[in-house]
């Protein structure tokens, strides 16, 4: 006796199962593509942030599905409680920290990129290509040519990768296996001694980060006193590095800034390659968003000497507009970029033919193995606009900050905190009707500047210079227009009136 077999069900897959279903998500497809270009269209009518209202964050207190509603009312759930309620760094008076729009071409090439959905350890492929092509643009903008690259998340990363390759360069010339004894004491008749690197005080927080990741400890970072400008003090550091070797540390790495998070500073960069050279120290630049000012010939002499860096990390989801995550690290000696981060493993061996012939190379430079198609959108824009129109946007973006800057030192009733050398201006508002204390000042300020960002019309962010609290204005928005700086100044001061009046 013979029993039937259980009928087959459908295969599960995220695909589509047949021609309706195709077009209807087709169809959705164009609409969620309509519906983002008219958002970016309109941009400027909308404010630039809002808080998501009480009612619709029940959404995302819910549980996990167990059954899905389905690609139609999930994207509806977008367009209403998401789409809205974003940060609003897309928008043409957005000024806050250090963040990008991201641009619509962009936008279109991380869709094509998640389409292919590629894996970016390496192999014989176009993506690969694609990110070899682009590391090697800029390689030849910064005067790097020849560089090794790595497209990674953010800065943090494309810092500490940095730092990493210095870290195991230096232990190499004294004959120490970094990678294999780290940076700890293993019992010895003459434990290493501890590794330093250094940095001004001004330098971004991903520093610290660095020291912990790196096994070094946040000690390891040796700041450096600023001068007056913000810009790092190349007597102190010289005296530092000479009393940390005489006490038994073993400097390896100098850290410059190209563009300082809080005032836009950039340090000596010549001065510090002559440095290191000097004391045979890995010359590392941040320049985080401030690398890019090579691109302009506005603002090309202020990062001059960024060239001879043995690496430079750079944004291109921050001055260079791309949506987010889009940076990377260059290192000017690829064999040490490569001895740094080497691996090996019978299952990514390289083949002489077919899809793994040249091997897992973008593996061996980071600790990623599995990355995605970054460079896609950067090849795209680059492509389509070429690098003159990046440099005239950056070049724009420092006139309007010109503009800015001329309209806060000619108005009594505001007052900057620091000087404006590239594209980040901090100031405060000082009201002439009534005589304040440092802490009231602080406080009218804070106060300020809760009222401009929940007001929607611009959003500013903030900092301290010298212990005061300061509006802060980061300018790398390529939608911004010379009115977005005039209505930021106008609508800081009404506010500020308007505060010092209910008080």
């Amino acid at each position: 006796m013979t029993t039937d077999s259980p009928r087959p069900s459908a295969p599960a897959t995220f695909d589509p199962t047949s021609d309706d279903e195709w077009a209807a998500l087709r169809a959705l497809g164009h609409r969620m593509l309509d519906d983002m270009f008219d958002a970016q269209q309109g941009l400027a009518t909308t404010p630039v942030w809002q808080a998501l209202p009480s009612e619709k964050q029940a959404l995302f207190q819910q549980a996990g599905p167990e059954e899905g509603v389905g690609p139609a009312t999930a994207y509806e759930q977008f367009r209403s409680h998401i789409l809205p309620y974003g940060l609003g760094n897309w928008h043409p008076r957005f000024f806050g920290w250090v963040q990008g729009n991201g641009t619509p071409l962009g936008m279109l090439a991380d869709m094509l990129a998640s389409g292919m959905n590629p894996h970016l350890g390496g192999f014989n492929q176009a993506p690969a290509m694609v990110e070899r092509q682009v590391i090697g643009w800029f390689a030849d903008w910064f005067g790097m040519p020849g560089a090794s690259g790595l497209f990674v998340t953010g800065g943090t990363m494309a810092n500490t990768h940095a730092i990493a390759c210095a870290r195991v360069a230096l232990g190499s010339r004294q004959g120490r296996n970094v990678r294999m004894d780290g940076v700890q004491g293993w019992p010895s008749a003459s434990p290493p001694s501890p590794m330093v690197f250094y940095g001004s005080k001004e330098t971004h927080g991903w520093a610290y980060k660095a020291a912990e990741w790196l096994g070094l400890g946040t000690r390891a970072f040796r700041t450096v006193p600023v001068l007056a400008d913000f810009t790092i003090d190349l007597v102190a550091l010289s005296r530092m590095i000479a009393d940390d070797r005489a006490a038994g540390l073993t400097p390896f790495c100098v850290i410059g800034t190209a563009g300082t998070v809080n005032t836009g500073a950039t340090d000596d960069l010549v001065g510090l390659a002559d440095l290191c050279a000097h004391e045979q120290l890995w010359f590392h630049v941040d320049g985080a968003f401030g690398a890019l000012a090579a691109l302009s010939p506005l603002t090309r002499e202020i990062v001059r000497g960024m060239d001879r860096a043995d690496s430079v990390a750079f944004d291109l989801h921050k001055w260079g507009s791309m949506p987010f995550e889009c940076a990377c690290v260059l290192v000017k000696d690829p064999v040490v970029h490569h001895t740094a981060f080497r691996n090996s493993a019978s299952y990514l061996s390289a083949g002489d033919r077919g899809p793994t012939a040249g091997g897992m190379y973008f593996n061996e430079r980071g600790l990623d193995l599995t990355r995605s198609f970054k460079a896609l959108k950067v090849w795209m824009q680059l492509q389509a606009d070429g690098v003159e129109r990046l440099g005239r946007v950056i070049a724009q973006n420092v006139l309007q900050v010109r503009h800015l800057v001329a309209r806060i030192d000619a108005h009594p009733e505001l007052e900057r905190l620091a000087p404006a050398p590239l594209n980040i201006v901090c100031f405060r508002y000082v009201p002439t009707s009534v005589e304040l204390t440092a802490a009231e000042y602080d406080t009218l300020n804070a106060e300020l500047l809760a009222r401009l960002q929940e007001g929607g019309v611009v959003l500013p962010s903030s900092t301290r210079i010298g212990g005061a609290f300061a509006l802060r204005v980061a300018h790398v928005n390529h939608r911004s227009v010379d009115a977005d700086m005039d209505l930021l100044i106008d609508t800081v001061v009404e506010t500020g009136r308007l505060i010092i009046a209910q008080r």
